[in-house]
């Protein structure tokens, strides 16, 4: 029998046993379409994978994500600009300098305190530190009552400030002996900017130096370098005097709930990858097994060990994207049902990718040998 014909420059006939490319992936398609209970078989279990990955590997980075989210509230993100003996004397404009930085969500700054009591109760109200505010307040200093103070002489209450000062409306004035303010509102700061609950913040005409300044970051991961940044641009007559500050030991602990539950959705996912790993490999060897006559005649009739293994590798990637299209979407599903919070979407996407390399990882060595099987042997007729 003469060995199959070679293609010559001059003829140009495609040489047999080197399909094209095209020919190939429908050639694979066609074998995954005859084969529908491998196919099948193959794309159940790369669902299933998808599926069980997100269902505890997607869980936690769901989990994670709520936690460090939590972590990351106002408290975390909080630089304070302070002078705590009153010599440094920071310039008024140093807010605006401040909040042009990149990264700076918001930054506002206070004047030092005096003692503001009721216009309309002397004697009879209690006593609430007065403070000029410059720069606009967060929004998370949420107005509860009336408004946030626009014009030179208005001001806001925290609620403790107000209850002191027996602001039942949410209105009234408030002075400290020299400067007369009135107050507009009543704002409710919240847990991460509490103290200022118990000030009476009042637009001034002029502030000559600030107490502290409060500025909040974008994201917690960039408060050191930001801290440094905003140190250098601090305008103060005594800088050595200047203390910035952030809250370390929380952006610690952020760290390491972050790497503690992300080295358990790692170990959670490689577990389940590796599994999905044996099983694929598995089903596709028994496929190859029972194709092995009709993978045996093609290596007969000249086809290359390449196109061999390529063949394998693509039907097992076309029930692959399948199952994993299949499975990501239900796996995404269930966490956002099962948590209220659906993993990020680059986990579920990589999710999806990972298992179909993984996939094909387990179909390689039944395609190598299918590849390297001897085809005389394969279809010798006993």
């Amino acid at each position: 029998m003469n060995p199959p014909a070679r293609a010559s420059a001059e003829s140009g006939r495609t040489v047999p046993g080197r399909p094209r490319s095209g020919a190939v992936v429908g050639d694979a398609l066609r074998s995954a379409a005859a084969q529908p209970v491998v196919t099948g078989t193959t794309a159940v279990v790369t669902a299933l994978v998808c599926l069980v990955v997100l269902l505890t590997a997607g869980r936690a980075a769901a989990a994670e994500r709520a936690v460090v989210a939590s972590i990351d509230a106002v408290g975390t993100r909080l630089i304070t600009v302070s002078d705590p003996q009153g010599q440094a004397a920071i310039d008024p404009e140093t807010v605006d300098q401040v909040a042009a930085l990149e990264g700076v969500r918001w930054a506002f700054g206070l004047g030092p305190a005096s003692d503001g009591r009721s216009v309309a109760l002397p004697g009879r109200a209690g006593v609430a530190a007065m403070r000029p505010v410059v720069g606009d307040l967060p929004s998370e200093a949420a107005a509860v009552r009336g408004r946030a103070p626009r014009a030179v002489g208005e001001a806001v209450a925290g609620t403790d400030a107000a209850a002191a000062l027996r602001l039942v409306d949410g209105a009234g004035a408030v002075s400290d002996g020299s400067t007369v303010v009135g107050v507009v509102g009543v704002v409710d700061t919240g847990e991460d900017l509490g103290f200022l609950d118990a000030l009476v913040l009042y637009r001034a005409a002029s502030v000559p130096t600030l107490s502290q300044v409060y500025v909040l970051a974008d994201d917690a991961s960039t408060v050191p370098e930001l801290q440094r940044r905003i140190a250098a641009t601090v305008r103060a007559g005594e800088p050595s005097r200047v203390q910035v500050e952030a809250s370390a030991g929380v952006l610690r602990l952020r760290d390491a709930v972050a790497g503690a539950l992300g080295a358990s959705s790692r170990q959670l996912m490689l577990g389940v990858l590796g599994g999905g790993l044996v099983l694929v490999s598995v089903t596709v060897l028994s496929a190859v097994q029972g194709r092995r006559r009709d993978l045996g005649r093609r290596r007969a009739v000249g086809a290359s060990r390449s196109a061999i293994v390529v063949l394998v590798l693509l039907q097992t990637a076309v029930a692959g994207v399948m199952g994993a299209l299949v499975g990501s979407v239900g796996g995404v599903a269930a966490v956002a049902l099962a948590t209220g919070v659906a993993p990020p979407g680059s986990f579920s996407a990589g999710v999806a990718v990972a298992t179909v390399l993984i996939g094909l990882v387990g179909a390689a060595p039944p395609a190598l040998l299918a590849a390297y099987r001897d085809p005389v042997r394969i279809l010798r007729v006993p």
